[in-house]
């Protein structure tokens, strides 16, 4: 019944008795012997009580209500403890009232049948379902027990229920859901253990969806195996764990089937692990007859399945059949919900176990719609929930359900998590500006982040240590006090902060620079010659080399005119140049990195000239005591100085200095005539109040006349 009725209990009211009638007698009664073969309930006597309206054998007052002698099989009082006790249903299939423990009240009562060859076209051997799964269904029919094997024949061994698949399978094309069950006659646990893998085997055989139990059923059997072998209690119970334990190990569940007296006398159900109870008891209530004293003492063990008639009809089937309640516990609260990792786009959970509850059902708030909304299904007991937005909170819950004839029942959800996911992956490191000391490094901005780590990596601890957070929205960084022409490198990562706790996203990846050389000092410039000027300059730490640089004066532009490799070459000598002319220079120091050359400031601009060119066309007259001198233009000369030999020194003495780059001449008078006079002329250059000479011409030597 999806539909549970509250037990007709009334505090105060005296409840008096109702009879029932007893009938003795054997499941499928006046069948041949031979059919009893593997037929579910064969150890169970009949006692439904077919009290169609229990109300009103119900009196007010003391007295009871006893039926006719004809009716009555014997009697038995229903105390207002065990009406208390009990909650009623009416039975869909039978004209009975049915009485349920109190503790199962809550719990979801779901119809079942249970089903083997004998329910085939032809009986025994039958390999056609003679079922109409369909009505059967219809008919509130929400799970079957179908038996797949069986063991009782008279050599002991295991053989299949050929109708099994056939059941099962059009069971399952009408959503009912299916358990498995094999009569056992295993006297050992080994035999139990056989029987076990006989059915996984079948399981795998036929690739049969089996969400319920798979049970062992426990009877004495046609040939009286089990009852012969007179196994002890605990012997019994071992076996049935033997069984559960081969089933379990599988990742199925598994229940022992037997009738009231059986467990009662044979099975210790304290001592079972991990298996359910199936209790088989064709009477009004699982509870003993005398229905007095403490409500279900008699019964001091949990079950999951009451088979309580084996002459149900039900629309769908012309015979009789076993009936069955489920007692499942759909109210189940799933518990332990946590998160149990993040990134950027992902949140994953996990959480306990709800029962036995097959699948999960994975909810998430929706903040525009205003409550939770379903976002996945699982059979597992996590889930991740990915292509989420980076730096955002999001809350869940979660539920476990059944999905029990093509009805999902669900169970109660779990508390709430929340958890943000991190931000995204820090992307896009560089240096925006670097100079010999400082660094200024920029980023992506990214979605969702309350702040930024920059980290720079610590060669002596060989770790990436923090530099400094920045938490003002901005996505640069400036990082100063460095050395120049040396190797940094920095990662950079995004937080963002709740409520004290800062969820980090993943570092960015490396970028590596170097700071650029230190500006190059020390310059200084030499005339070499009237087409050559030399540079120096003082050695720049770490650096790859130097290039140097000249003005242009067509351009407008300096021009790098040579690059000096290596750090340990600080001069350079600029040749082929123009005489007499002023030339400009700069130099810088560079680091070559990574395949990319950074530079230092450009040195202090440094002028020099270089000498005159060197006097040509010297030419020598004379007359009346005088030698006049001529001699060619030299190109940008200040002027020009005229030396002549002393005989008696040796030496070459200034005798003039001609100024101005125009006059080209000079005449030397007082001369003595018939003496010889040797000359000759070198051009000067005034530059910054120095002069710059150029070299000598050639010597000219005549005689004064």
């Amino acid at each position: 019944m999806k539909l549970m009725q509250k037990g007709l209990m009334s505090a105060g009211i005296v409840m008096a008795a109702a009879l029932y009638v007893m009938t003795p007698q054997r499941v499928l009664a006046g069948v041949p012997e031979a059919q009893m073969d593997g037929v579910m309930g064969q150890s169970v006597e009949d006692e439904t009580a077919y009290d169609k309206d229990l109300e009103s054998l119900i009196l007010k007052g003391a007295g009871t209500y006893t039926m006719p002698a004809m009716l009555r099989a014997t009697s038995s009082t229903y105390t207002p403890a065990f009406l208390e006790g009990s909650f009623t249903t009416d039975g869909d299939y039978t004209n009975a009232t049915y009485y349920h423990k109190g503790e199962y009240e809550d719990y979801t009562l779901l119809n079942g049948i249970d089903v083997s060859w004998w329910q085939g076209v032809g009986g025994k051997n039958s390999t056609k379902t003679a079922l109409d799964w369909e009505k059967i269904h219809d008919a509130g029919i929400d799970f079957a027990f179908v038996r797949v094997a069986s063991r009782d024949n008279a050599q002991g061994t295991l053989y299949e229920d050929t109708c099994a698949d056939s059941h099962i399978q059009e069971a399952l094309d009408n959503d009912i859901n299916i358990g498995l069950y094999i009569f056992s006659q295993a006297l050992t646990e080994e035999e139990a253990e056989e029987e076990a893998e006989y059915v996984l085997d079948l399981i795998d055989q036929y690739d049969w969806d089996v969400t319920m139990p798979i049970v062992i059923d426990r009877e004495k059997g046609s040939y009286n195996r089990l009852t012969a072998g007179k196994l002890s209690k605990s012997k019994e119970t071992a076996v049935c764990q033997a069984f559960a334990d081969t089933i379990t190990d599988a990742g199925y569940d598994a229940s022992v089937y037997a009738s009231y007296a059986w467990i009662k006398s044979y099975i210790d159900t304290d001592s079972l692990d991990d298996c359910g109870i199936w209790i088989a008891r064709y009477n009004n209530t699982t509870t003993s007859n005398s229905k007095s004293g403490t409500p279900y003492a008699d019964v001091p063990y949990d079950y999951d399945f009451w088979q309580y008639s084996s002459v149900a009809k039900v629309s769908g089937y012309s015979g009789n059949l076993d009936v069955d309640y489920w007692y499942k516990d759909t109210g189940i609260k799933t518990t332990g919900l946590k998160v149990t990792a993040n990134t950027a786009n992902s949140i994953s959970l996990s959480w306990s176990a709800a029962g036995d509850a097959p699948k999960y059902r994975v909810y998430r708030y929706d903040e525009g719609q205003g409550k939770y909304v379903h976002i996945g299904t699982t059979s597992k007991k996590s889930y991740t929930d990915s292509g989420l937005s980076a730096g955002k909170t999001y809350q869940y819950k979660v539920r476990g359900y059944w999905t029990i004839g093509g009805t999902n029942y669900f169970g109660g959800y779990s508390s709430a998590v929340e958890m943000t996911t991190l931000p995204g992956k820090a992307g896009g490191l560089m240096a925006d500006e670097q100079t010999s000391s400082k660094i200024v490094l920029s980023w992506n901005q990214v979605s969702g982040a309350s702040g930024y780590r920059i980290y720079q990596y610590d060669k002596e601890s060989d770790s990436y240590v923090k530099l400094k957070d920045i938490t003002d929205g901005a996505t640069t960084c400036e990082v100063s006090g460095l050395s120049s022409a040396t190797e940094y490198r920095f990662k950079v990562r995004a937080f963002r902060k709740l409520s004290s706790t800062n969820y980090w996203g993943s570092t960015s990846s490396e970028f590596a620079t170097v700071t650029d050389p230190s500006k190059t000092g020390g310059v200084t410039l030499t005339t070499k010659s009237s087409t050559s000027i030399e540079l120096s300059w003082n050695k720049v730490s770490r650096a790859s080399g130097y290039r140097i640089y000249r003005f242009n004066t067509d351009s407008g532009k300096y021009e790098r005119i040579a690059t000096i490799k290596g750090n340990t070459t600080f001069s350079y000598t600029d040749s082929g140049l123009s005489t007499g002319k002023e030339y400009q220079y700069k130099i810088r120091a560079y680091k070559a990195y990574n395949g990319t050359n950074y530079y230092g400031s450009y040195s202090d601009i440094k002028t020099a000239i270089t000498k005159p060119g060197k006097v040509g066309g010297l030419k020598l007259k004379t007359k009346s005591s005088m030698v006049t001198l001529t001699w060619n233009k030299v190109a940008r000369a200040t002027g020009y100085q005229v030396y002549r030999l002393n005989t008696k020194t040796g030496k070459y003495e200034k005798v003039a200095t001609v100024k101005g780059s125009t006059t080209l001449t000079y005449t030397d008078k007082k001369l003595k005539k018939g003496t010889a006079y040797t000359y000759k002329v070198r051009a000067y250059k005034s530059y910054e109040g120095e002069q710059y000479y150029g070299s000598y011409s050639s010597t000219a030597k005549i005689t004064a006349k």
